[in-house]
């Protein structure tokens, strides 16, 4: 699924896809209870507007959700933290406030009758096409959010929406931007080139013992032998008493409900769809009001449904769902095959597209239901319920983790135990001894080297001991696999060696400076007999070398066997068929000579049309996040970084 994500183009950074889930499930969750209290600390406030604790938990619990159904058991804390999930949902919270107080400001309203509409139109609202106060009302028994509170939440999702489509309509499009879009797209060439590592060409000469001499006075910086430690550790495993630990009955009853949450499996589904988006291209001039785009984005949101609703028919007909999907979604990446995005938990969609989900049975069809992308045509392929294992089906796996809790506390304590018994003289022999650990010492490390097996890779570990001064004894350095303790038995100063103990490394960086600059050289030499032959391969023939051959590319493609390397795009794609140019990326220079060239000619209406919507929805992003930017720059954010 998550690859699906990426294929899509939605994963920028942190994913588009998931942000406008999560922004819906957002203002959502405003109304959805919380604890309220003194607990319900303010966590940020905007312009005076506060963000409680509460409100903060739910929206980082619905990111952390997400990432940890799709990475499983490789999502950690740690991974949360490099992906910034916290800034990530905070952020998300401030710019929903921001939205509302500039719709404010710019005294947007939702009617009562808009709402009213918006809600009567929901899928999972509608029997016989209908809107059903019996679904509705069991929809909010369900849900545990009164009528009140979750039309208050629509209000906001509506508001927030008309203001985003007024920020958007402003988005102008040039004759010319259509025009460069089309010919980045449409033109193509192939070419043939020859590529060598930038070390290829070796001189035929070894390196003098004078040359290495100069070299080793002029870089003597670059050998020299860092400070170098040897360290006494105690290393403290849970193994070493979970034998001792006992774990009783009420114990794993007692987790079991206090964390029945983990144990939920979340209802899972498999279904496809098609996505249908407006293809007008939307006149939007300056002396528009925001009346009247709002009015030209209806009437276009209207044709694209009457649009998905024939191509439903089609399909309620007997056309086949999944050609449908091959010829009609603008979503590429499922529809390329057929319209699958495969299986998926609960909570992964935005809402509406989920809501509409749980009304469909295996095998039926479902929509159009509209989103933020548009139009979606679904077929609900198969459903799993959720459900919450039984005690029985986890006990032991509960008891594992209760004794590797306990375990761990328990090594903790004995860590701090064996540091207070190393009295004033910092014996940590003698400790060890007394709660039969052995104290080890590893060989001489540095920072730059510290392979020592029965450590591996703890950065905590050796951070601390080259930290340490003197016969200083640290404190307990913990990691979730164990707890050391250490000290410093012997330390080496940082020194320039002599020539001899390192003339294997200098002999071999002036073999390989020489070998740079001979083959810079000799590219140099290749590109201007290549410049005046204009004959490739004669050139590749004399130096034994392999002419490879691109297919036809246009400027937004990744050249094969070479990469998305935009200089030798930009260096290629003036050349007339015949001529030649040079191109290198990070370790290969390139000898390249343009083949042929397919001119993009003339773009039809249609084609005309699509770049027009794909610019004009890409620069409206752009547009918008702009807008949200200068916003939040000029207003009085404060943020308790204590939650962070």
């Amino acid at each position: 699924m998550l690859s699906w994500i990426r294929n899509s183009g939605i994963a920028k950074g942190f994913l588009w896809f998931i942000i406008l889930a999560f922004i819906a499930t957002i203002f959502y969750s405003w109304g959805a209870g919380g604890n309220i209290g003194e607990a319900n600390r303010t966590v940020a406030t905007v312009n005076g507007i506060e963000i409680k604790s509460n409100e903060f938990d739910r929206a980082y619990g619905n990111i952390i959700n997400f990432y940890r159904n799709q990475f499983r058991g490789q999502f950690s804390e740690e991974l949360a933290a490099q992906l910034k999930l916290k800034e990530n949902a905070l952020d998300a919270l401030i710019q929903n406030r921001l939205v509302l107080l500039e719709a404010e400001k710019m005294n947007l309203r939702v009617s009562d009758q808009e709402l009213a509409e918006s809600i009567s139109k929901r899928p999972e609202f509608l029997r016989d096409d209908k809107f059903n106060n019996s679904l509705y009302k069991n929809f909010l028994r369900f849900s545990r959010i009164s009528a009140k509170d979750f039309e208050e939440n629509q209000r906001k999702n509506l508001l927030r929406e008309k203001l985003e489509k007024i920020i958007k309509a402003s988005t102008q499009i040039s004759e010319s931007e259509i025009e460069d879009a089309y010919k980045n797209e449409s033109e193509k060439v192939k070419f043939k080139y020859v590529g060598f590592s930038k070390d290829y060409f070796k001189p035929a000469d070894r390196p003098s013992d004078q040359e290495i001499r100069e070299y080793f006075e002029s870089h003597k910086s670059q050998f020299e032998v860092p400070e170098q430690i040897q360290v006494r550790y105690v290393k403290l495993t849970p193994k070493l008493v979970e034998d001792v630990i006992e774990i009783y009955e009420e114990d794993i009853q007692d987790y079991y409900k206090t964390n029945e949450a983990k144990f939920l499996i979340k209802k899972q589904y498999k279904a496809s769809h098609i996505l249908i988006k407006s293809d007008e291209a939307l006149p939007f001039g300056e002396n528009l009001s925001p009346e009247e785009k709002e009015k030209l984005l209806d009437e276009a949101d209207e044709k694209t449904k009457i649009k998905a609703n024939e191509i439903l028919k089609q399909i309620r007909e007997g056309a086949d769902f999944g050609e449908m999907a091959k010829k009609h979604s603008a979503d590429t990446a499922s529809g390329n095959n057929g319209g699958s995005l495969g299986q998926f938990s609960q909570g992964l969609m935005i809402p509406e597209f989920e809501e509409a989900l749980d009304q469909l049975k295996p095998g039926e069809l479902g929509g159009p239901v509209k989103t933020q992308f548009g139009f979606h045509i679904i077929l609900l392929e198969e459903v799993k319920e959720g459900r919450t294992k039984p005690l029985t089906e986890v006990q032991a796996e509960i008891k594992k983790t209760l004794k590797e809790n306990k375990s761990r506390k328990r090594i903790r304590t004995i860590a701090k135990k064996m540091r207070r018994d190393a009295g004033a003289g910092n014996n940590l022999v003698q400790a060890a001894q007394k709660y039969k650990a052995e104290a080890k010492t590893t060989e001489f490390i540095s920072r730059q080297t510290h392979n020592v097996p029965e450590i591996g890779n703890v950065p905590e570990f050796f951070n601390t001991a080259f930290l340490l001064a003197g016969e200083q004894l640290s404190e307990p350095v913990n990691t979730p696999e164990a707890s050391y303790l250490l000290k410093i038995t012997e330390r080496k100063d940082p020194y320039i060696p002599k020539l001899n103990e390192v003339l294997s490394a200098v002999t071999q960086a002036v073999v390989e400076e020489k070998n740079k600059a001979a083959t810079e050289n000799q590219f140099k030499n290749l590109g201007k007999q290549l410049k005046d032959s204009n004959n490739l391969e004669k050139l590749a023939k004399k130096l034994k070398m392999t002419v490879e051959e691109t297919p036809f590319i246009n400027r937004s493609d990744s050249i094969p066997g070479i990469g998305n390397i935009q200089s030798i795009k930009d260096a290629v794609f003036p050349l007339k068929p015949g001529r030649t140019t040079t191109g290198e990326s990070r370790g290969i220079y390139y000898l390249i000579q343009l083949e042929d060239r397919e001119a993009a000619g003339p773009p039809d209406p249609d084609k005309t049309k699509k770049i027009y919507t794909r610019l004009k929805n890409e620069k409206s992003r752009i547009v918008f996040q702009e807008w949200m930017e200068n916003i939040k720059e000029n207003a009085d954010i404060l943020i308790d970084r204590t939650f962070l």
